[in-house]
């Protein structure tokens, strides 16, 4: 089992358990009705039932998990001799490297976006309590912004990072 296997499909199993304890804690600790839209004076301007935005949030984290399994489970299927057409500049570093790589690759971003939301929702708790409302959480975005890149630079760089091969020495 290479590390990247273990580390992506290891970080997306935790991070999933641990987006949804965040989850029931941030239900826990929100007012009903929980504000979801901030104006310019950081007060509250939206509100939604925390019923709804439970149940919202874990339909869609749940429904993001399934299509990105139901896309790995694609890219698997398709056949190892499309992937050296398909990523030309990696062809010589073995079609069945590229399919794998693709794999840990999606398996990244589900874990990403898992974690991601679990900061989106422990900022939406802190926007909602009176005694922090006014820091600034101004940072969420740009935090999301790099692991989004990150997460793009990852593929090329490892599939640079393997040497040259075929698939009939592995």
């Amino acid at each position: 089992m290479s590390i990247d296997k273990f580390i992506s499909r290891v970080w997306r199993v935790l991070s999933m358990i641990a987006f949804g304890i965040s989850l029931l804690f941030v239900y826990r600790g929100l007012p009903d009705p929980t504000a979801v839209h901030f104006g310019e004076t950081g007060r509250g301007d939206g509100f939604l039932p925390k019923e709804e935005i439970f149940y919202l949030t874990a339909a869609i984290v749940t429904i993001l998990n399934v299509l990105g399994l139901l896309l790995i489970k694609s890219v698997e299927k398709i056949p190892r001799s499309y992937f050296g057409n398909f990523l030309n500049a990696f062809a010589q570093k073995g079609d069945l490297i590229i399919q794998q790589t693709c794999v840990h690759w999606i398996h990244f971003l589900l874990a990403l976006i898992n974690t991601y939301l679990i900061l989106v929702f422990r900022v939406l708790l802190l926007l909602n309590d009176e005694r922090t409302n006014q820091a600034d959480y101004s940072y969420l975005p740009k935090v999301g912004i790099a692991l989004f890149l990150i997460w793009m630079i990852y593929l090329p760089a490892r599939l640079w990072s393997y040497p040259n091969s075929t698939d009939e020495e592995l």
